[in-house]
């Protein structure tokens, strides 16, 4: 009976000993499986807000494409017009052309699938970086990330062009009021004028992005020297007001240039 009755404290012992570690091994499961739920949640908010967001600088900095990339992915991941304009080179001037490019006309708004290193250069006396751009459907272009003073920002007029009407429609249609475009320009002194032209005019080929075919303007005797100072030896970038009139004789419209509104394709 004694030697009974010894033996049962150790067995109490040894059950409080097994239900503790048992008790310690559920906590300790249970802390895991409580960090794991509130880690996962962290890394999914983390994921929805893993937003590339542009580098404010006093300056440019030394190496300005790692900064230039960053606003640039910023520009496709924001969401809506309003939040892209933000991030656009003068995005409050820009804004409405944005919205009659992408809400009235109904182009879609631009992707991003690949883009190439990009090149430091100067946009009208600022620093810029041009990167080439590969969007998920549709041929490459380039997009210039300009420094406007505090951080870079968009070209968007220059990326997508923009006309106050689209090319295609613009030669089809062949309205008499002007239109603003963003072209290429070089001179056509080798190129027979357009029928229905008499006497010495000068001529200038013009050729938008989107277009392989190249048309001939006429340009307003004011414009001539300037444009022929543009376009000597070279094809250039400008921004030009042009419409298409109609001869007395019944020929086929004329491409007219009526007015340079800006070198290059931002304004």
């Amino acid at each position: 009976m004694d030697e009974k009755n010894e033996s049962q404290p150790a067995v109490g012992t040894k059950s409080r000993i097994e239900k503790s570690v048992i008790g310690l091994l559920l906590f300790t499961a249970y802390g895991i499986a409580l960090v794991l739920i509130v880690g996962g949640g962290m890394i999914h908010r983390k994921d929805a807000d893993d937003v590339p967001v542009p580098i404010v600088y006093e300056t440019p900095p030394v190496a300005m494409e790692p900064a230039a990339l960053v606003a640039l992915e910023a520009f496709y991941e924001a969401p809506g017009l309003a939040a892209k304009a933000a991030l656009v080179y003068d995005g409050e001037r820009v804004l409405p052309m944005m919205r009659d490019y992408h809400e009235t006309r109904g182009h879609p708004l631009p992707t991003l699938g690949r883009v190439s290193p990009g090149q430091a250069a100067e946009f009208d006396g600022k620093p810029m970086v041009l990167f080439e751009v590969e969007p998920f459907s549709g041929p490459k272009y380039f997009v210039a990330m300009v420094w406007d003073g505090r951080r870079f920002a968009v070209d968007w007029e220059s990326m997508t062009c923009y006309g106050t009407m689209d090319w295609m429609e613009f030669t089809d249609a062949q309205p008499s009021a002007s239109q603003t475009m963003r072209v290429f320009v070089r001179e056509a002194r080798e190129m027979l004028p357009p029928p229905g032209v008499g006497g010495m005019r000068a001529f200038f080929q013009v050729e938008h992005r989107d277009d392989p075919q190249p048309l001939v303007a006429t340009a307003a005797d004011d414009l001539v020297e300037t444009l022929r100072a543009l376009t000597t030896g070279r094809r250039t970038p400008v921004i030009l007001e042009m419409a298409w009139e109609r001869p007395a004789s019944g020929q086929p419209p004329i491409l007219s240039i009526r007015k340079l509104v800006a070198e290059g394709w931002s304004q």
